[in-house]
């Protein structure tokens, strides 16, 4: 935790980042488009997509497996890229 203190009126005022919050822009985009891909994968969107595309095959598979493949995929995409930043 990084902290810093300085002088208010003679009193010591600490401050801090949280470690839940990004620090670095790349580190901010990383973790939107990991939580806009996990949206793509709930069940409002999911079902959405089901009901407009659910007939369409993709590949011998049904669309919607060929999307989620896709999204995870992406997602598992956005983990390693945030492991090899070090992020």
């Amino acid at each position: 935790m990084e902290s810093a203190s300085s002088q208010v009126n003679g009193e010591a005022v600490l401050s801090f980042s949280s470690h839940y919050m990004p620090r670095s822009t790349t580190g901010w985009v990383t973790t939107i488009a990991f939580l806009a891909l996990m949206a793509l994968a709930q069940p409002p969107i999911v079902f959405w997509v089901d009901e407009r595309l659910g007939s369409l095959w993709l590949l011998g598979l049904p669309f919607l497996y060929v999307y989620l493949g896709v999204v995870y995929v992406a997602l598992i995409g956005v983990l390693i890229y945030a492991a090899l930043r070090k992020l």
